[in-house]
């Protein structure tokens, strides 16, 4: 079983002591494999990244893809991070497709080493802007080129025997399931790469993980009550080696009226077959 969780942890937002001990503390009774983070934090020069924070003393390796350099509240880098257990055999950063005089988007590539086979796994966090669905649908369609390169690419640098599992697409895509800027992704193509919605597919319970029910959600803005953060497999490699069994949400308890983040997480559970 492979356990996979993303959660969009709202950069250092007020008070991020006490919403970094709810992170910490839903963690380690998840514990999942693979923690997909965005918003993440990491200062210019001396500094720990809000993922090396939350990380500390629990058995995760953390890795790191700036999107962008912000000033305020403090000289950093904004980005998305992960954390893994398993080997990580590559990783790279894969700069989106922006419009000018808007914060910069990029996706996090990584290639693990799991027990049946390597995984690739993509974290992202698209332009958030209610008129900006062309831009996510643009930067959906870079990085679903960029997976199928890859998936393309992978069988020549590994030794035959490796299988290389399905793709997974990770992260706050800003737009709910049936928006046509996701249809870039799970629409199914002939002799393409589709992919397929992990809570969709197998979830329990609500969905919406940018919601009224949380109170640091801003009430106005368009997304409300509405799922726009996703764990996605793709359609490709070892099919039969990586299949979603379950999905619901996750950090979406409070304590004393703070919640971990303005958004909830998501946990999706996927069964690993082995020969």
């Amino acid at each position: 079983m492979l356990r996979v969780v993303t959660l969009n942890i709202w950069g250092n937002h007020s008070p991020w002591a006490v919403r970094r001990r709810l992170i910490r503390e839903e963690l380690q009774r998840l514990d999942p494999d693979v923690v997909a983070l965005q918003e993440v934090l990491r200062p210019l020069g001396p500094g720990t990244s809000q993922a090396d924070e939350i990380s500390e003393g629990l058995p995760y390796r953390v890795c790191f893809g700036k999107a962008c350099a912000i000033e305020k509240p403090f000289p950093a880098e904004f980005g998305n991070a992960a954390l893994i257990r398993a080997p990580l055999r590559e990783q790279r950063v894969l700069r989106l497709p922006t419009p000018p005089e808007i914060e910069t988007r990029s996706a996090l590539y990584l290639l693990l080493s799991v027990k049946t086979g390597l995984l690739p796994l993509l974290v992202t966090h698209l332009s958030w802007e209610p008129q900006l669905a062309d831009s996510r649908a643009a930067q959906l369609e870079h990085i679903r080129q960029f997976v199928v390169a890859e998936m393309a690419a992978l069988p020549g640098r590994v030794p035959p025997h490796i299988p290389i599992l399905p793709p997974l697409v990770v992260g706050d895509l800003n737009a709910p399931p049936d928006s046509p800027e996701l249809g870039v992704l799970l629409r199914p193509t002939d002799g393409g790469l589709s992919f397929v919605d992990g809570f969709a597919q197998a979830g329990s319970g609500p969905g919406a993980t940018f919601s009224s029910a949380n109170p640091f959600c801003p009430l106005r803005d368009p997304a409300i009550d509405q799922r726009i953060d996703y764990i996605l497999l793709g359609r490709a490699g070892s099919v039969e080696r990586l299949t979603v069994t379950s999905s619901r949400l996750c950090f979406a308890e409070g304590q004393d009226g703070v919640f971990p983040s303005d958004h909830f997480g998501v946990l999706t559970e996927l069964s690993l077959q082995t020969d």
